[in-house]
């Protein structure tokens, strides 16, 4: 996530005219889920990109719209609190974030290739639909829910700077 914090940080002129962001980073499961991070009308464009994905690919994929924007935890993260259309795909983890996550655990006998091969398919397919679209994607953002715990209207997630010491303070 530092090296998407710096790129925001950095090329602010990129970022306005991303036209999307799709990060799959959990792992070597096949993606199940796609949320509209909260963007007001991501339904409109991802759900129409998703129609051109082949069925056996698409039709495991469950989608929730507007969504929630996430606030961390990927690099997506650090595109959506400056606004821009950034998904996560995210996947079954086959254990990924207890068993092998940021570990020597993490090898190549982990590769479910029947997977990694639909995802492959999955954003290939949605990054042409994106490339090849004449309209530009909104980044009207919904209006958050309240908080079930404080009661307080939900913030849209703030930018988080990045650590430029290679982590040492």
């Amino acid at each position: 996530m530092n090296g998407s914090r710096a790129f925001v940080e950095d090329h602010p002129e990129i970022v306005q005219k991303i036209q999307v962001v799709f990060n799959q980073d959990n792992g070597t499961g096949r993606v199940v889920n796609l949320s509209g991070q909260g963007f007001l009308h991501a339904y409109d464009y991802l759900g129409r990109w998703l129609t051109k994905v082949p069925s056996n690919i698409r039709d495991s994929i469950k989608t929730s719209f507007p969504g929630m924007p996430g606030g961390g935890g990927s690099d997506f993260a650090s595109f959506v609190a400056l606004g821009a259309p950034a998904f996560s795909l995210s996947s079954l983890n086959w254990s990924y974030g207890t068993y092998t996550w940021h570990t020597n655990r993490d090898t190549y006998d982990k590769i479910v290739f029947d997977d990694l091969r639909s995802n492959a398919i999955l954003v290939a397919s949605l990054a042409y639909m994106a490339s090849e679209d004449p309209a530009t994607t909104s980044r009207e953002k919904s209006i958050l829910p309240l908080n079930q715990k404080t009661g307080e209207k939900t913030q849209w997630p703030a930018q988080v700077k990045s650590t430029r010491r290679g982590g040492v303070e």
